[in-house]
């Protein structure tokens, strides 16, 4: 028999009907949860580090928003929660999101086995210098 809490992978995508407290109850619920791909969701960025904790031992984390353009929109919350509960990531996905240089520091600081990183359409982050550097020589496959 298949069990829910058993379930290794979960992906939503445009799940309006699904609230923060709802997926962060399903999360508790699936301790072998190995890949979590949210995607274009209405979820609060506060929630993001409750799912960050529901979810330690994540290898795979796609976090994917909807590009925000506007100027004084730049937050690292995500990337901090990240940082702070997630260090056996070996792939990120962060399309869309508002991180800044510091959040990506702060994940490449934390997250020692990250092999994979995707931040395409991450505006605020400008991978050049030292931080260009890091990436080379730690991340296999950078988009």
């Amino acid at each position: 028999s298949c069990s829910s809490s058993n379930l290794r992978s979960l992906k939503l995508a445009k799940c309006s009907q699904v609230s923060d407290t709802g997926l962060i109850e399903a999360l508790v619920k699936l301790p072998f949860l190995e890949e979590l791909e949210v995607s274009y969701f209405s979820f609060l960025r506060e929630s993001t580090k409750v799912v960050c904790e529901s979810s330690p031992s994540l290898k795979t984390l796609k976090l994917n928003r909807v590009a925000d353009r506007r100027p004084g929109n730049k937050s690292d919350d995500d990337a901090l929660a990240i940082a702070q509960t997630m260090h056996g990531l070996h792939n990120l996905q962060l399309f869309g999101n508002t991180l800044k240089d510091a959040g990506l520091n702060a994940i490449l600081d934390s997250c020692p086995n990250l092999e994979h990183l995707d931040l395409r359409q991450c505006f605020n982050v400008n991978i050049v210098g030292d931080l260009e550097k890091r990436c080379s020589e730690r991340i296999k496959v950078l988009r």
